[in-house]
């Protein structure tokens, strides 16, 4: 069982994110946002196995990525909305190299097809709000649907921490151009989901890659 102490400050940062957002302290949400992926990035540093190789190393720059999507994507009427989702998509392309490559253990289920349904249903949804942000979520969403697709061919954590990730960036893309749908304390919902995604695909993450380096020293 692998010892997840290196991931307790992220943890605890997301913690008081979320309860900040709930309490409706932005004082506290604000930075506790930005310190999210910096800590989690630690962690998975702290936690993977010497020396690191090219996916951690991926696998961090996804985190950083991750980050600076955390920066701008929060209005979709600013200008700056565009880098945010352009990182997040970067990100997402990141992730779908290293579940096909670096920690793949099966192949991709045919039932991830259903993807592609939740893609055309979300933008056939929204098409009225997106305006002339269809194609980049179109394009985003493609990544975002393959990405999540290639996480069920590696194990469960990273599998589950990528649904809980779609969810997120489904209910955020409705609270951000259905707005008049927004539901109570949405904010926290969503992030809630997107730091619980990015968690298990962290630990998942280090648990593939401590498996795959074990196997390989035994094999070695």
């Amino acid at each position: 069982m692998i010892n997840l102490r290196w991931c307790g400050f992220y943890v605890a940062v997301a913690l008081i994110h979320v309860v900040s957002l709930l309490a409706g302290w932005d004082a506290l949400a604000t930075p506790t946002k930005f310190l999210l992926m910096p800590t989690l990035a630690i962690g998975v540093v702290l936690g993977s196995v010497r020396p690191l190789r090219w996916p951690d190393y991926a696998f961090v720059g996804a985190l950083a990525l991750a980050w600076v999507g955390d920066i701008f994507v929060a209005d979709a009427a600013s200008s700056s909305f565009i880098i945010g989702l352009a990182a997040f998509l970067a990100a997402h392309a990141v992730y779908l190299a290293l579940f096909l490559r670096a920690v793949r253990s099966r192949r991709v289920p045919w039932a991830t097809a259903v993807l592609v349904v939740w893609w055309g249903g979300l933008l056939l949804v929204l098409r009225a709000d997106l305006g002339p942000f269809f194609g980049p979520l179109a394009a985003y969403g493609a990544v975002l649907a393959a990405s999540t697709a290639s996480a069920f061919a590696t194990n469960r954590l990273i599998a589950s921490g990528a649904v809980l990730f779609l969810t997120s960036d489904t209910a955020l893309a409705w609270a951000l151009f259905a707005p008049a749908a927004v539901w109570w304390q949405s904010d926290a919902l969503i992030m809630a989901l997107y730091t619980g995604g990015q968690f298990l695909i962290a630990v998942g993450f280090v648990v593939a890659r401590r498996a795959s380096r074990n196997t390989a020293s035994v094999s070695g």
